[in-house]
Formats: C-alpha cells, sequence, structure tokens
C-alpha cells in the first residue's frame, strides 16, 4: 500500500503525463501538415493514451477496466 504522500505523487505524475499527451496532440493537429493522415493517426493515438491514463488510474470507479492495484516489494 502507498503512503498517501506517495499515492499524490503517483496521480500528479498520471495526470502530467495525461496532460502533454493531450498538449503534443494538439501540437500535432494544428501542424501545417495536421491534416495528413499519419498525423491524424498519431493525434488521436495520444488522444487515446491521455484517456485510457484518466479511466485506468484517475476516475477509477468509471473505468472499464479494472483499477491496477500497486504494492511495494
Amino acid at each position: 500500500m502507498m503512503a498517501s504522500r506517495e499515492q499524490a505523487a503517483f496521480v500528479a505524475g498520471i495526470e502530467t503525463a495525461r496532460q502533454m499527451a493531450l498538449t503534443a496532440a494538439v501540437t500535432i493537429e494544428v501542424r501545417e501538415d495536421g491534416a495528413a493522415v499519419r498525423q491524424q493517426a498519431a493525434a488521436v493515438a495520444l488522444q487515446g493514451l491521455a484517456a485510457g491514463l484518466h479511466a485506468a488510474f484517475l476516475d477509477a470507479s468509471e473505468a472499464t477496466v479494472p483499477p491496477v492495484v500497486l504494492s511495494e516489494r
């Protein structure tokens, strides 16, 4: 079981990763070649990553996947 401080740091890290993925997706979308299929696919993949991080780690009550249980070794 993680201590509350460790849990807060973990959640902050997941949220940061989610925000970075969304930022990268928007950056790709607004590029000059953002309409290219490859760029669109990359943007959608990053949006999916952000959604998956949110569902798996930040909103476990609505997640379609079981919540991840972290244990200390």
